[in-house]
């Protein structure tokens, strides 16, 4: 069950990034068109919004790389959320939303993401209820599901972190970047006409 969902959420994923390729590359943005003020405000906020998640999900990662499924984190971001990176990829994929443009994908790609990883997340905390039995429950009932809570916020004075948990996570979060050229080099193509729009959205 779980290697089918992790399955489903990789092929899903896939999908959902080349259909934004494909629209952002023959469609006009009716929300904020080029060079407009809002345009450049969406670019901020989406970069802003990118950089927490790449930061969030290498922080995350410092604290359970190499300890998932074998023991209960429950400090450091796993204090005030059960499910850091998650929410973090959430925040990453809301980032990519706005500097899109789009309005589509400002509201698509964030319940995309909740249809693929809420699944997920469910089927998780089945295998961690049984791994974990009452330890996990007295977690849930303290800690948020998603939604951090930062008044919750502890961590001891160290923790082991394993390096090659922590550079694996430090080159997937630099993939979140990738975002920010890609849609400069849209703008430049149809800046000058290179591709014409065949859609406005």
């Amino acid at each position: 069950m779980a290697t089918a969902l992790n399955l489903n959420r990789k092929r899903d994923t896939r999908r959902g990034v080349l259909l934004f390729l494909a629209v952002v590359l023959i469609a006009e943005p009716r929300f904020a068109p080029l060079e407009s003020f809002l345009n450049s405000v969406q670019e901020i906020a989406g970069g802003l919004l990118i950089a927490a998640a790449a930061i969030g999900r290498i922080y995350t990662t410092a604290f359970i790389g190499g300890h998932k499924n074998e023991t209960l984190v429950t400090y450091g971001p796993f204090s005030i959320c059960r499910n850091p990176l998650y929410f973090f990829s959430f925040i990453g994929a809301l980032g990519v939303g706005v500097i899109s443009h789009y309005l589509l994908f400002m509201i698509a790609l964030p319940l995309l993401f909740c249809r693929i990883y809420f699944a997920l997340i469910a089927r998780e905390e089945v295998f961690l209820r049984e791994q974990f039995g009452a330890t996990y429950d007295a977690y849930c009932a303290r800690v948020p599901r998603f939604f951090p809570r930062l008044s919750l916020y502890q961590a001891p004075d160290t923790v082991t972190m394993k390096p090659e948990f922590l550079n694996k996570a430090v080159r997937d979060s630099l993939l979140w970047f990738l975002a920010i050229p890609f849609m400069e080099l849209v703008e430049y193509i149809h800046t000058y006409g290179l591709i014409p729009y065949l859609i406005t959205l």
